[in-house]
């Protein structure tokens, strides 16, 4: 009788901790995913901005300016740094193409 109710016992222990841990996974997988777009999208601005900063650095007006190509050699060390950390990017063909259209 006892090892019966200890056992019961242990099944409801175990069984809810289970279920804690399915939903604390699912709760940083969750995170995890919403940092990870955030990452995207901010590796998205800054190339849109490099860019920007290269389509102006070319123009006769700006070309050779030291400001601007120090100023794009920032924006492109930022870019990597920022790439170093992708999480979960599956889809790195979407960055490029992305990239591409700016």
């Amino acid at each position: 009788m006892f090892i019966t109710i200890s056992l019961s016992i242990l099944l409801v222990i175990s069984f809810s901790v289970n279920i804690f841990m399915v939903w604390f996974t699912w709760k940083s997988i969750a995170q995890i995913a919403e940092y990870d777009d955030e990452l995207k999208d901010l590796v998205r601005i800054f190339k849109n901005f490099s860019g920007h900063l290269k389509g102006v650095h070319d123009l006769e007006m700006f070309y050779g300016d030291e400001t601007l190509r120090h100023l794009m050699r920032h924006a492109t060390d930022i870019i990597e740094t920022f790439e170093v950390y992708d999480l979960m990017l599956s889809d790195e063909e979407e960055y490029d193409t992305a990239y591409e259209e700016t």
